[in-house]
């Protein structure tokens, strides 16, 4: 009895807080391949919103960009642009990775862009991204590159993105293949007092084989 308590406490601590990340692709919002849709409005995909402060477009072999589907480019062209990312109805996420790319090369491409992340229930974390300044046979082009985001972004409420150094203050990105998942859980009072039960029955059993 206390071995299969011991070991079913071992189960449960390792599953506490682990969940399948999903990445978010736009392919629930594609485009036909070599167009783009001007959004006026928020984009929700994958059950995220992609709130703007004025506009977003929705892309496919567009804007120099090309990963093969759907991706999102923003711009500061109409005036600062930054892009609030959360999850519908307002739940916690973690964040494990994003991909990037400048966009619009050589016009106006972002050369970094900072990473807000509001914390759920307060604070925030933050990172400024470099992209690589990407020339092929002489010529710009435009390459997706992941970034990975470590434990301290494992709850969050939202994900502020905003482009930076960009010429003439344009700033265009794009962002594809956002890894999210559920926010790391914190064990409930009754999960802790399973836990410390199982422990002690695993020391008592340690003790008794040694004596």
């Amino acid at each position: 009895m206390r071995r299969s308590l011991g070991m079913g406490v071992l189960v449960l601590a390792g599953s506490i807080g682990s969940a399948q990340a999903t990445p978010i692709n736009f392919d629930d919002v594609a485009v036909a391949v070599g167009t783009e849709v001007f959004n006026s409005v928020d984009v929700i995909s994958g059950g995220f919103v992609f709130d703007t402060q004025n506009h977003s477009h929705t892309a496919n072999r567009f804007w120099g960009t090309d990963n093969g589907g759907t991706h999102l480019v923003l711009d500061d062209f109409l005036g600062l642009n930054p892009v609030t990312i959360s999850q519908v109805g307002g739940a916690p996420f973690a964040l494990t990775s994003l991909d990037i790319s400048d966009a619009h090369s050589p016009f106006g491409t972002a050369r970094q862009v900072e990473v807000i992340g509001n914390l759920f229930g307060g604070g925030t974390v933050s990172r400024l991204l470099t992209l690589d300044v990407d020339i092929v046979n002489g010529a710009y082009g435009n390459y997706f590159e992941t970034f990975m985001f470590d434990a301290g972004w494992g709850s969050l409420s939202s994900i502020v993105l905003n482009g930076l150094g960009g010429s003439g203050g344009a700033d265009y990105y794009a962002i594809d293949n956002i890894v999210v998942g559920p926010a790391a859980a914190v064990p409930e009072p009754g999960t802790l007092s399973m836990l410390g039960l199982g422990t002690v029955c695993l020391y008592r059993r340690l003790r008794r084989k040694r004596t």
